[in-house]
């Protein structure tokens, strides 16, 4: 068998397509447009998820010259009328140039059990929680000056303006017990917050050489709820004029 990210890939990439057909590149032979379209549909499935426990959304699209049609289906068909304008609406507010703030508040507001859930995941393998916040111990990412990715993490840290005369030490220290405080009735801002910080530190390659991989896997997940919102202009760029729908598919 060959990589997880090749079935993964081929899965996401199910569709169809306006005119000829076209064979999907495996993952290792894809295009930049060909990731970045797996992306956008591994991103609306992610934004798709609302509980802890939530079944998964499958994804995909269909084009017409005049129409792009998101397609998605869950085990467990939704009712719920707010889940089911949810993405039209997060779409449209992209549409109209809304940013990168606007549009994550409305993800946080919908999927914020799930995210809380993700949180405390994290918090957990960092051994803090609102009980036990480790004050006593320090440098809780065992972070090393001497080493190249910890020297990547602290640029990427810092070019993001997350710290300036700031020790790093502190930072991340800061970050994983402001991660162990929150609870599910934290404000919007809070959750903001550690999903951008995830996301930058999952922008380097090499933090699986900081962290364990776990730890890692679940920062990825953190960070992918503002990688899906860097993605949408792409999907607003690919349907050009065309009218974006969004179906719910029942099997």
């Amino acid at each position: 068998m060959g990589f997880p990210e090749d079935y993964v890939h081929g899965l996401s990439q199910v569709q169809f397509h306006y005119g000829s057909s076209k064979d999907v590149p495996a993952w290792s032979h894809a295009t930049k447009n060909d990731r970045a379209h797996v992306a956008v549909l591994e991103g609306l499935a992610l934004l798709l998820v609302f509980t802890p426990k939530g079944d998964v959304a499958a994804t995909s699209s269909w084009q017409s010259a005049d129409e792009l049609k998101l397609l998605w289906a869950k085990n467990q068909p939704v009712d719920d009328n707010n889940q089911l304008r949810y993405i039209e609406e997060l779409l449209e507010n992209a549409k109209n140039g809304n940013g990168t703030d606007v549009l994550l508040n409305k993800v946080i507001t919908m999927c914020r059990e799930k995210i809380f859930h993700r949180v405390k995941k994290l918090a957990n393998s960092f051994g803090v929680s609102q009980n036990n916040q480790r004050r006593e111990e320090s440098n809780l990412w065992k972070f090393d000056e001497t080493k190249e990715p910890h020297q990547e993490l602290a640029a990427a840290l810092k070019d993001a303006g997350w710290y300036e005369n700031e020790s790093i030490v502190r930072v991340l220290d800061t970050f994983t017990r402001f991660m162990g405080r929150t609870t599910k009735t934290s404000e919007a801002g809070v959750f903001w917050d550690i999903l951008n910080f995830s996301w930058c530190v999952t922008s380097i390659a090499s933090l699986n050489k900081v962290l364990n991989e776990k730890q890692v896997r679940y920062l990825g997940k953190l960070g992918d709820y503002v990688r899906i919102i860097e993605h949408i202009p792409m999907l607003l760029k690919k349907a050009g004029k065309a009218k974006i729908t969004i179906e719910q598919v029942i099997t």
